[in-house]
């Protein structure tokens, strides 16, 4: 009726030809406008683009005049979807409340977080794939073929620096653990040993990353919650978002770094020995 403009007696602050505000029966207090569609809709996701757009502009123009006009010290924007988020009117609508410190509105928050930095991790990838969700058919199909190519590539790369590693490794034990035997030389077979530490540590952490582009190359081949073109593999990992850029032992003891650099690190230990 409001809308429509049929109600002589509502209290109508603002009305185009899609959207309307106006003061509630009950105004929580002093300045309380709601602010509506014209078009009915009950629910606030099935507003088009444009009603949204619309609907915010009015909350932007209205939410000034409101502060011109009887300047509270703060303003809430409320709006309420479904009955267990305290909707009672089946028609989407926005509350705009000057707030003062002694008005009687009480906004009571909860205290501490609803999920622990894990839950947040997945919730946070849960809702960023659903921003894409509508990107379906052909060109879905082939946007995930480019992102899993994409992943692939950093896979592959990986690869190729944990190579280069062992192949930078070899000539430099080979050169300083030969000088130390033959120069009789302790400070030598020690940089030996430190270039082996270096470098193993170096390549666990290749694999490291290897491993978890791995996993985020299955979430997003099976179709799981992963934003479009997301390069950020924690979204695939056990720990959410955490991040650790130091490799593991399960890194460390794999078959492609501790057969071949614990052998070496072994030898530079029995060369400093021996020069010892």
């Amino acid at each position: 009726m409001i809308v429509e403009g049929c109600d002589s007696d509502a209290r109508v602050v603002y009305r185009s030809q899609e959207v309307t505000a106006f003061f509630p029966l009950e105004p929580a207090t002093r300045g309380h406008t709601l602010v509506v569609p014209n078009r009915h809709v009950s629910d606030l996701t099935d507003l088009t683009p444009g009603e949204a757009r619309d609907v915010g502009e009015a909350l932007l123009k209205i939410a000034r005049a409101i502060r011109s006009a009887v300047s509270p010290a703060g303003l809430n924007v409320i709006q309420s979807t479904g009955a267990v988020a305290t909707q009672t009117v089946p028609h989407v609508h926005f509350h705009l409340v000057p707030r003062w410190p002694t008005d009687r509105m009480v906004l009571d928050w909860p205290a501490g977080a609803a999920e622990d930095e894990r839950g947040q991790g997945q919730t946070l990838a849960a809702i960023q794939a659903a921003l894409f969700s509508g990107e379906t058919g052909a060109a879905g199909a082939e946007d995930r073929r480019q992102h899993l190519a994409f992943i692939q590539a950093i896979i592959t790369r990986m690869s190729q620096a944990s190579s280069s590693a062992k192949t930078w490794l070899l000539p430099i034990v080979t050169a300083t653990y030969g000088y130390g035997i033959t120069k009789k030389s302790l400070v030598v077979a020690l940089l030996g040993i430190l270039a082996v530490l270096v470098f193993g540590v170096l390549d666990a952490n290749y694999l490291k990353q290897e491993r978890a582009f791995r996993r985020l190359y299955d979430e997003v081949a099976a179709g799981r919650s992963i934003p479009a073109f997301s390069l950020n593999p924690t979204l695939a990992s056990p720990g959410g978002s955490r991040v650790n850029y130091w490799p593991d032992w399960p890194d460390v003891r794999s078959w492609a770094v501790a057969p071949i650099y614990g052998p070496l690190l072994i030898a530079g230990l029995g060369i400093a020995v021996w020069l010892l």
